[in-house]
């Protein structure tokens, strides 16, 4: 087996095992005593019979740890689909408990004035009547007197109609108004359930997605060195456990070095921001490993390091341009921290929620700094407006930015040419590429 040759090929897988350690998020893996040791494999040299076993064996299980990932990925998926769908009809039950409620509340501000127009017709009635008999006045009063008595009795018949009108106007809005109180009332009891069926749907789907995740750093883990025991039975290569610790610590070391010379070029005076996602993602590996750039809780973290070993992990995807905006803050200031990014990788229902650019489209389409140059951040902060500065002239139109009442209060709402601002807490920088 060509070792040199071996360790080239693995070395972007193996960056991940070497950066993120225990760290990474876990679950769904096979127990290591499920896996052949190299003593088997030596073992399983005596005979041919003996060796075609191994090799039957680690192959199913390189195929097994693939199709363990691909399955856990799949159910991930569903159970986000499910999630979004659970999110999705607690919103509209929300939205349609508010309407309810609003269209109650109209219908019985409606009633009210009727019923205060009503009251004010009957009072004129009452004034124009003027409590007399109006028998008598028609028998002892003058013709002239009749006629206008008559004509006071035709005003008061057509106000006496009206009067009745409005009163059945307001009877009938009230009745309105409380039948809509009553559907915005099954609307409200019938959110309880929504809310449980959303929380429920949440939390399988942030198990599903942490068991995806873990297949894939199983795979990542176990597969490169079954490949190596593999490689040892086929080609009948001599290859011990401490040979292929060593290919691994070399792979791991070539990663670091790479990783870190990359955020060294970077930093170089007038270096070009690439294009290229993967090289970006190494860059910012390099200021991880320096310290240069920190997470927070969850960590989002991982999800650069996963790109930069050009490994595709479900729903923990960034975009290019966020992944380019980060290269740019920690550049400007010499360190930055990221408190958000892909919020599906994590499970994370807030703010926003699902229509959030942190989770729409796979996630990773935002990113929030929560801190520059070692200092934290409001969005209306000097810090904060110099990185609106520098990123409004390179982000597509349109791109979000957050903070904009925090800045209105600050009196520094600057003028922007490709970003259109929103609120947001005043916590964080917002910038997405939505």
């Amino acid at each position: 087996m060509n070792r040199a040759r071996r360790t080239n090929r693995t070395v972007t897988a193996l960056v991940v095992t070497a950066l993120l350690g225990a760290s990474v998020l876990s679950g769904g893996a096979a127990q290591a005593d499920e896996y052949p040791s190299w003593d088997d494999v030596e073992a399983a040299k005596a005979s041919e019979t003996a060796k075609q076993s191994e090799v039957d064996e680690i192959t199913q299980l390189i195929t097994q740890l693939k199709d363990e990932a691909t399955q856990a990925q799949q159910q991930a998926d569903a159970k986000w689909t499910l999630n979004e769908k659970a999110q999705k009809a607690l919103e509209d039950g929300q939205a349609k408990a508010d309407s309810l409620a609003d269209r109650a509340a109209a219908l019985q501000a409606s009633a009210d004035a009727s019923k205060k127009q009503a009251a004010q017709l009957a009072a004129q009635f009452a004034r124009l009547g003027g409590g007399e008999d109006v028998t008598t006045m028609l028998i002892t009063d003058s013709s002239s007197e009749s006629d206008d008595l008559l004509g006071r009795l035709g005003s008061l018949s057509k106000l006496s109609e009206t009067v009745s009108g409005v009163y059945a106007t307001a009877e009938t809005e009230s009745n309105d108004a409380a039948a809509m109180n009553d559907q915005a009332q099954v609307a409200r009891d019938a959110l309880a359930a929504l809310a449980d069926t959303a929380a429920s749907a949440l939390a399988d789907a942030q198990a599903a997605q942490k068991a995806a995740v873990g297949a894939v750093n199983a795979q990542t883990s176990h597969e490169s060195e079954l490949q190596a025991q593999l490689a040892s039975l086929t080609q009948n290569v001599a290859t011990t456990e401490a040979d292929y610790q060593a290919g691994v610590a070399a792979a791991a070391a070539a990663a670091a070095a790479a990783a870190a010379a990359a955020a060294s070029a970077g930093s170089a005076p007038g270096a070009p921001i690439s294009d290229d996602a993967q090289a970006l993602a190494l860059e910012l590996v390099g200021d991880i490993q320096a310290g240069r750039l920190t997470g927070a809780d969850p960590d989002h973290l991982p999800e650069i390091e996963w790109i930069a070993a050009g490994q595709s992990v479900g729903n923990c995807g960034i975009d290019t341009q966020i992944l380019a905006a980060i290269v740019v803050a920690v550049r400007t200031f010499g360190s930055a921290g990221v408190s958000d990014i892909n919020r599906k990788c994590t499970g994370q229902i807030e703010g926003a929620g699902i229509y959030s650019a942190h989770y729409v489209d796979g996630g990773g389409h935002a990113v929030d700094f929560n801190r520059l140059g070692g200092q934290g951040l409001t969005g209306a902060d000097e810090n904060s407006l110099r990185l609106i500065q520098v990123l409004d002239t390179v982000m597509p139109p349109g791109s979000g930015l957050g903070q904009r009442q925090c800045r209105i209060a600050a009196g520094d709402e600057p003028e922007l040419s490709n970003f259109s601002d929103f609120a947001d807490t005043c916590t964080h920088l917002h910038i997405d590429d939505l």
